[in-house]
């Protein structure tokens, strides 16, 4: 099954391009919140009327089109989904793909080098 993201953030970090995006979340959820905190039924029908945004969250770190990292996120329930842009969400997953992408960086070039000897 094909799955579509809607693209929140798209920028330049230094040598990386970081790009945050969203798409459909797979679980109902009933099965992430406890019906004696919230009303699911009314948080359900907010979801169904697009008052509550329910989503999947995705941070990629690419460099010259080349995926090195990635950080996935599920059950995110916002007002509007660009909030995880400013509430330290995407920036936290963003710091965590970063990291990865700098590690995953130095191996292929360690293999590149061997490639070329």
């Amino acid at each position: 099954m094909q799955r579509y993201y809607d693209t929140l953030l798209d920028e330049q970090r230094g040598q990386y391009r970081v790009i945050v995006d969203k798409t459909y979340e797979d679980l109902h959820p009933r099965d992430c919140f406890d019906d004696t905190c919230f009303d699911i039924a009314d948080m359900c029908r907010d979801i169904d009327s697009g008052n509550l945004d329910w989503f999947m969250l995705r941070v990629r770190v690419m460099y010259e089109g080349v995926e090195l990292a990635e950080d996935y996120v599920g059950g995110m329930l916002y007002k509007d989904a660009r909030e995880v842009l400013s509430d330290g969400t995407a920036e936290d997953m963003i710091e965590c793909a970063m990291d990865t992408a700098k590690v995953q960086a130095q191996i292929m070039k360690q293999k590149f080098e061997q490639l070329v000897a």
